[in-house]
């Protein structure tokens, strides 16, 4: 086997094995009206009636897998995903929303799911789902800020390599859900299953933090957009409402952990990285590297390249997770993961043997329908450095690898738990 296909190999089962599905298989467990999960057990004859709601990219087998566990224990189910309704689910009411930019719909879910938690009393139990995704998904502009001056905030911050934490701390300060205001009016106890799309598992970012209180302020999201050079390009109205936030002219989001709630992580990017390993291991000596990616794409590609060459002496195959950011100049065709991979491919041209696969564990990369890409390296085989320079320019990653071959295409695959760089010397 070909150091390519192993590592297109190890990937394709990797997202058979992190399905959200069988993640919470493994966690889960339910008898004699005892739910157990992970290390913690919540005792449901206490409670007249169960309710499961959720939002994000994975919502639909999440929800899935708790029906199954819980059967008809649970009375109803409200969810809001990103994708079509693949998934057969009983008694349910599902609503494909706008993702990455919030739209009308998004603001008709948000409050859905907002007089759903507001309709629940001491006699109830929610179970809510939480993933990726969740930040568009589900959306109220603050007081004063329209739709389309969220929207026009939300892709400048895309557009600008932001860091989906700084992208967050604005997001729940411009919003009337995020930041744990989603149940600033919540009576029932219950418990939020979250699969982490941020790195180190920041219960503050996931998602926005709708049911989770916010440590940040107005100050921080103003600051922010002012690091990346984006404050005075957004409307005046969101910069009018961050300033009046600074001088506590408006309520801020909560600071205190809601007693009522319980978050539990059942999926990361760490976990992701343990299972690959354990993929990889029996046919390659295989090792993660702590150290995450999650700078701009010319940052991480240099530092993978300069690692590379530190290592290249024994065969191994390193494992790196994470997600880059891109600050996207025009309106080409590719992703974050696919812009790596060409960038990385730039560096090594001529210098090095290495096979290199970068893709997101969601199968969509950025404005693409690939996952991410794979190449392979060697001083034997020459890459015209311009050529792909003029591509990387043009932000068209997908266009050079159609043309190239190397685009790895999953369809979405209903999870999202970052990105995975797997790196053969």
């Amino acid at each position: 086997m070909t150091d390519r296909q192993l590592l297109l190999n190890a990937f394709e089962t990797l997202l058979k094995e992190i399905t959200p599905q069988n993640l919470l298989h493994k966690q889960c467990s339910f008898d004699d009206n005892i739910l157990k999960i992970q290390n913690s057990t919540f005792d449901l004859s206490k409670f007249k009636n169960i309710h499961l709601l959720g939002s994000g990219k994975a919502v639909l087998p999440m929800a899935k897998s708790i029906q199954n566990l819980l059967g008809n224990r649970i009375k109803d189910t409200l969810l809001v995903g990103a994708y079509e309704k693949n998934i057969t689910l009983k008694d349910t009411i599902y609503i494909q929303s706008s993702h990455p930019i919030p739209s009308k719909i998004s603001i008709i879910s948000a409050k859905l799911i907002q007089n759903r938690l507001d309709s629940l009393s001491k006699d109830d139990f929610f179970i809510y789902l939480l993933g990726g995704g969740t930040s568009s998904l589900l959306e109220i502009p603050e007081t004063n800020i329209t739709l389309k001056e969220l929207q026009k905030t939300t892709e400048l911050m895309l557009k600008n390599a932001m860091p989906i934490e700084k992208i967050n701390c604005v997001r729940k300060h411009i919003s009337a859900i995020k930041g744990g205001k989603l149940i600033k009016n919540l009576k029932s106890k219950g418990i939020v299953l979250v699969l982490s799309d941020v790195i180190g598992d920041d219960l503050q970012s996931i998602g926005s933090a709708p049911l989770y209180h916010d440590n940040t302020t107005s100050l921080d999201a103003l600051n922010s957009l002012k690091e990346y050079q984006i404050f005075d390009k957004i409307p005046k109205s969101v910069q009018l409402f961050l300033k009046e936030g600074v001088q506590n002219r408006h309520e801020e989001s909560p600071k205190n952990k809601n007693p009522l709630l319980k978050h539990i992580v059942v999926g990361s990017n760490k976990m992701v990285l343990e299972k690959a390993k354990k993929i990889l291991t029996p046919h390659i000596k295989t090792k993660i590297v702590q150290e995450t990616l999650s700078k701009e794409v010319r940052y991480e590609a240099e530092k993978l390249y300069n690692f590379a060459k530190q290592n290249s002496k024994k065969r191994c195959c390193f494992l790196f997770g994470g997600e880059c950011t891109v600050d996207i100049k025009k309106d080409g065709i590719g992703g974050r993961n696919q812009h790596l991979a060409l960038t990385f491919l730039k560096y090594c041209n001529n210098k090095l043997k290495v096979t290199f696969l970068s893709a997101a564990t969601d199968g969509i990369d950025g404005n693409s329908d690939a996952a991410g890409a794979i190449i392979e390296t060697d001083e034997k085989i020459d890459v015209d450095s311009a050529i792909i320079q003029r591509y990387l320019n043009d932000f068209n990653s997908n266009i050079y690898f159609s043309k190239k071959g190397g685009l790895i295409k999953t369809n979405p695959t209903h999870n999202n738990l970052l990105d995975i760089v797997m790196m053969i010397l």
